[in-house]
């Protein structure tokens, strides 16, 4: 009786033993591969992408927020044109930044393929990361100070466009609403990461 449990107990452990070794390695390997990776791509990764950018429009903030700020039917209508107006006049300016911001990432980065190793599994990612000539490094590192110049300029450039937004909210909402511009634009500073 005494062997019969001591067995089932064994039974029991081994396999969950077995899988947290197994966890704990694939998170090293995880975590390893993930370093080496941005060992030569660190900042695309935390770059922001243009659209991320485009959210970040005041006026479609305070269009959306109009429950906190209660607004007429004709400041959202304006709100909307001023929107517009936002988006018409940043075109040109996310067109360049997502060109240089494609130059900072390696050419042959593809997250989403994956190499099988001899068994069918998913093979070391360590072996599959390209390799970078020096002409393409220092073309990365080229476009990553340009890319870091772009999001000093959208700061400048978000200046105007809060101005603009806050122009035609009426004085009594007008607290409520640069206090939600605030709030936004520390959530820039976050998604920029404090870059210069």
């Amino acid at each position: 009786m005494r062997t019969r449990i001591l067995a089932a107990a064994l039974a029991a452990c081994i396999p969950a033993a077995v899988f947290a070794q197994g966890k704990g390695a694939r998170s090293s390997d995880t975590a390893s591969s993930s370093s080496s990776r941005a060992s030569y791509a660190p900042s695309s990764a935390r770059s922001p992408t243009s659209h991320d950018l485009a959210d970040l429009n005041p006026a479609a903030l305070l269009i959306s927020k109009r429950k906190k700020v209660p607004l007429a039917d004709s400041t959202v209508a304006q709100l909307k044109a001023v929107e517009k107006k936002i988006n018409d006049r940043n075109v040109q300016f996310f067109a360049t930044y997502d060109s240089v911001r494609k130059w900072t990432m390696p050419i042959g980065d593809n997250s989403t393929t994956q190499g099988h190793g001899l068994r069918g599994g998913v093979a070391d990612s360590k072996l599959m990361a390209p390799a970078i000539s020096p002409t393409e490094q220092a073309k990365m590192q080229s476009s990553m100070r340009d890319l870091r110049a772009l999001m000093a300029d959208y700061r400048e450039r978000r200046k105007p466009d809060v101005t603009d937004a806050l122009g035609v909210i009426p004085d009594a909402q007008k607290k409520a609403a640069t206090d939600l511009l605030a709030q936004q634009d520390g959530d820039l500073e976050k998604l920029i990461g404090g870059r210069p």
